[in-house]
């Protein structure tokens, strides 16, 4: 299953700084790799990853990637601001999992086991989805849910689509279709 919605990733936080805390890290500058334990936490403008243990890891062209596990029955969150599409409307898009894979070149998140995700508007939950893989693409607003047999799963794919909230514009009625002029205009007859 994959589906779209129009809202995009915060943009303000690709020139944000990168920021990692835990109760312990350690870093292997030759690998650009750090590892980092107990109550992590990653946070990129209004990019907010959780977990037990994260592992970061950067290319030679300076873009990171984050693997994040959850503690032993818990879930590691995902959490970003999309950018305003409609006045008044602020916009959320978070998720859990056991583990949660960030890549900051493609822009895409991957919940992975016990997978969770939602869209909150001003707070309040608009869709949810649960599966065992979710993949969310934030430069197209894309994601993608695959269901798998977990304990205590069907291994069926779950969606919650809200409705559209009274007062929301209806989308825009087709333009009436009518035939289009010549594109060739007859000449005008030539004198005998």
């Amino acid at each position: 299953v994959a589906l779209s919605h129009v809202a995009w990733a915060e943009r303000a936080d690709r020139d944000r700084p990168t920021q990692i805390e835990g109760d312990r890290c350690v870093t292997e500058e030759l690998k650009q790799v750090s590892v980092c334990t107990g109550k992590v936490v990653l946070t990129r403008g209004t990019l907010r990853i959780t977990g037990e243990r994260m592992e970061v890891r950067e290319t030679p062209e300076g873009y990171r990637s984050a693997t994040v596990l959850a503690a032993p029955g818990q879930l590691a969150t995902f959490r970003q601001r999309q950018d305003p599409a409609r006045p008044g409307i602020e916009e959320y898009i978070e998720g859990a999992a056991e583990r949660v894979e960030y890549d900051e070149r493609s822009e895409t998140v991957k919940l992975i086991q016990r997978a969770q995700w939602k869209r909150l508007e001003n707070e309040q939950p608009r869709d949810e989805v649960a599966g065992s893989l979710i993949t969310y693409d934030s430069r197209t607003s894309t994601y993608s849910v695959a269901g798998g047999k977990e304990s205590g799963s069907d291994g069926r794919v779950r969606l919650i689509l809200s409705p559209r909230p009274d007062g929301a514009p209806a989308p825009a009625a087709p333009a009436p279709l009518t035939p289009a002029p010549a594109l060739n205009p007859a000449a005008p007859a030539a004198k005998k």
